[in-house]
């Protein structure tokens, strides 16, 4: 549990520091993120058709600030929202609200590619809600989750405004934890992992996954 409030009070004071970065003379600020929504609907039929909804929705703006030339600090809020539906009054609808505030160190440049490492902690609250058939909400959970991924960041300066970046998820260093309570069923949870996560195995999938997000420096 020690490993737990440590990391817990680590997140936060990283908030505190990266936006006092914003005060500071030499720092070039920027801004960017990622916005995504979607929704999908499928029928399906055996003794009764059964119709299924579903809609996606999450945000996460980015903010941060360039210390000179090789080190950046932002922060990066997220709001995520999805509900799924059936016409048979079956839904469940989860909430997520977090913060991201991370810090990274540029290891190597090359024309206008960079590469940098990124120490990427976070605290995520989240709530998930189903509802029965009948009209009853037979769960409610609330989670905090909690963590921290050291990983690489590839960026490309488009010109001195515009960078594009991606993290390259065929590495990754991790701590991560959650705290969940389930009001319905009075269940209470607590966990804790670590790791490091590594692979040039089945690289041409990984690769598939990457997204490509850009930052806009004032």
């Amino acid at each position: 549990m020690k490993s737990c409030y440590f990391l817990k009070e680590t997140i936060f004071g990283l908030v505190v520091s990266f936006l006092r970065c914003s005060s500071n003379a030499s720092a070039q600020s920027y801004i960017g993120g990622s916005f995504s929504f979607s929704g999908s609907s499928v029928r399906s039929s055996a003794s009764t058709t059964i119709r299924t909804c579903s809609t996606t929705f999450n945000v996460a703006p980015d903010f941060g600030w360039f210390i000179g030339d090789k080190w950046a600090v932002g922060i990066r809020p997220t709001v995520g929202f999805s509900n799924t539906s059936n016409n048979e009054g079956v839904q469940s609808k989860n909430f997520s609200l977090g913060i991201n505030p991370y810090a990274r160190y540029q290891l190597l440049a090359h024309n206008r590619f960079g590469l940098w490492a990124e120490a990427d902690p976070a605290i995520t609250f989240l709530q998930s809600r189903s509802q029965t058939r009948d009209g009853v909400w037979s769960s409610n959970s609330h989670s905090t989750a909690y963590g921290v991924d050291l990983l690489p960041v590839l960026t490309y300066q488009l010109n001195r405004h515009i960078s594009l970046e991606t993290r390259l998820n065929l590495f990754s260093l991790y701590l991560k934890g959650m705290d969940s309570e389930n009001s319905t069923s009075g269940i209470r949870q607590h966990s804790f992992s670590g790791g490091l996560y590594a692979t040039t195995k089945d690289s041409v999938g990984t690769l598939g996954e990457i997204t490509i997000g850009f930052l806009y420096k004032f």
